[in-house]
């Protein structure tokens, strides 16, 4: 019964987290050689959302991204890198709903011809964020790989859950940098 406890512990935390990442990257490009990086743009540009245009969630992006790199060996320096990064985040209004049949019911002696099913449709508004991390060749410009993750948006209660929270994301979407061919 302990074991069936914590399993169920361990779904709703990983459900708690739950990011949906993809990617695009240039097949023709050796990803796996790259070792130097540095962010294509010191300041993240404004996207009017108060949400977005934090410098402390900035810093926690920036600071998820670095650790990732350098935990993995690929270096930031700021003379001569061999590639950029950037990442755009976006918070997007979504609608979700959810159809549950509640009740079956049938007919009797004096109305034989009532029956049916009913149905309750719960609809609820969510906000989802979208981060996208972008790899540059820093010679050319030219894009090398995109990460994509998209997740609900929260909000939390410290500052070290938001950035625990944020490595979590990062990490994440880097995992599949580089791409295995």
């Amino acid at each position: 019964m302990r074991a069936f406890s914590i399993v169920i512990v361990l779904f709703l935390l990983s459900a708690c987290t739950n990011v949906q990442v993809s990617q695009d990257y240039d097949p023709l490009s050796d990803l796996s050689r790259y070792g130097t990086w540095q962010w294509r743009e010191a300041v993240q540009p404004q996207a009017g959302d108060i949400r977005i245009d934090n410098p402390l969630l900035d810093q926690r992006i920036r600071t998820a991204v670095s650790n990732n790199l350098e935990n993995r060996g690929i270096s930031r320096t700021s003379e001569r890198p061999e590639i950029y990064l950037s990442y755009r985040l976006g918070v997007e209004r979504k609608i979700e709903s959810d159809t549950t049949h509640t009740t079956i019911g049938y007919g009797g002696y004096y109305h034989p011809w009532y029956g049916g099913i009913g149905t309750e449709t719960s609809i609820r508004q969510y906000d989802e964020s979208r981060l996208t991390i972008d790899i540059h060749k820093a010679d050319t410009g030219q894009l090398l790989w995109r990460g994509v993750g998209t997740y609900r948006f929260r909000t939390y209660k410290t500052p070290q859950d938001a950035a625990a929270a944020m490595q979590k994301i990062v990490d994440k979407i880097l995992i599949q940098f580089p791409p295995a061919n």
